[in-house]
């Protein structure tokens, strides 16, 4: 059995004529198809096995990337929680990959793709790595989606130090001469960030802040919403103390400003005239009853979901020796509050 380049030369052509003719292809003289298939039959023909491409869609699995929930934090945030999560499942989706959402807050909860080696990205959502799931993830690009704190201890507070100097910044504004900020104790490490950064800026503006913090066993995180009042009362009644006023307050969360709201209006203390209030997260259920309305501070929670993404597809493609810590911000933005009326109520 002959191949095509003992028939072409058998007949005095090119193999690309042969070809031609075996594929009854035009172009080739009538007498020059009558030879070549005349040596054909003579010599016969071993055609070479043709190599069968694969689709990439059967060849390659669909990638996954896993939203690991470390704690509870997410859930006292819903809305912000919602929001963070529309980001990410719409950039993974844009980029064809998987989203897995997984609570590995108990130590006896197990990731099947992670144990199958089939996980290519990880987004760390909560305060803390419980032990033994870092090393797991030891060969898989990981980014965090929260503030936390790192194996070595140290509180990673992403741009809530920014959050902080724009308080400062909107309240020094109006010209309060009196800055409080008020703290229920966290396991979230950019509240006392957020205070740090109020501090700074205010220091640099030639003022002090006045502090008032809680020290309860339980942590913000695992307060019920009466549990929050009756702790948060207190603080307000000892800021209160100082008949100096007007006040300027930096709250560095919505649901405390709700309690905080509460205990003002109990206190008969008109907010946005001897007290105004500025807090953070821009979180609807939260600020929705509150007259009048205050202003706060948005953290771009969907962009934050958004830009993850981008920045663990980069990490997954870059060479071990080009690793390196990198903190994503989202730059946080001043959402204005209501005015307090002209007229008395």
């Amino acid at each position: 059995m002959a191949n095509t380049t003992e028939i072409a030369e058998a007949a005095g052509v090119s193999q690309a004529t042969v070809s031609r003719v075996i594929n009854n292809q035009s172009g080739v003289a009538p007498e020059t198809v009558q030879l070549v298939q005349e040596i054909i039959r003579r010599l016969g023909y071993r055609s070479r096995p043709r190599k069968t491409r694969r689709s990439k869609k059967t060849t390659e699995r669909i990638k996954n990337v896993a939203v690991l929930l470390l704690d509870e934090s997410c859930h006292r945030h819903p809305t912000l929680a919602m929001a963070k999560l529309r980001g990410v499942e719409r950039a993974l989706t844009a980029a064809g990959m998987n989203m897995i959402l997984a609570d590995v807050s108990s130590a006896d909860v197990t990731l099947p793709v992670l144990e199958r080696k089939e996980l290519d990205g990880a987004l760390l959502w909560g305060h803390r790595v419980p032990e033994g799931l870092m090393a797991k993830l030891q060969d898989v690009p990981t980014v965090w989606l929260s503030s936390h704190v790192s194996s070595g201890d140290m509180a990673i507070s992403q741009g809530n130090a920014a959050v902080g100097r724009l308080a400062c910044q909107h309240l020094l504004n109006r010209n309060f001469s009196r800055l409080c900020f008020l703290m229920i104790k966290s396991d979230h490490p950019g509240f006392s960030a957020r205070g740090e950064g109020f501090g700074y800026a205010a220091h640099l503006a030639g003022k002090e802040i006045q502090r008032y913090c809680s020290d309860q066993q339980k942590p913000f995180e695992q307060l019920t919403s009466r549990e929050l009042e009756e702790i948060a009362g207190p603080l307000v009644d000892q800021m209160l103390a100082d008949k100096t006023r007007p006040i300027g307050l930096f709250l560095p969360d919505d649901q405390l400003t709700a309690a905080v709201y509460r205990r003002l209006q109990q206190a008969n203390v008109k907010i946005g005239k001897e007290i105004e209030i500025i807090s953070c997260n821009n979180e609807e259920p939260y600020l929705a009853g509150l007259h009048p309305r205050p202003a706060t501070i948005d953290l771009g929670p969907e962009l934050t979901g958004r830009r993850a993404v981008e920045q663990l597809l980069w990490s997954s493609q870059q060479s071990c020796a080009d690793q390196r810590r990198v903190e994503l911000v989202v730059e946080p933005i001043l959402i204005e509050g209501e005015s307090w009326p002209n007229s008395d109520p």
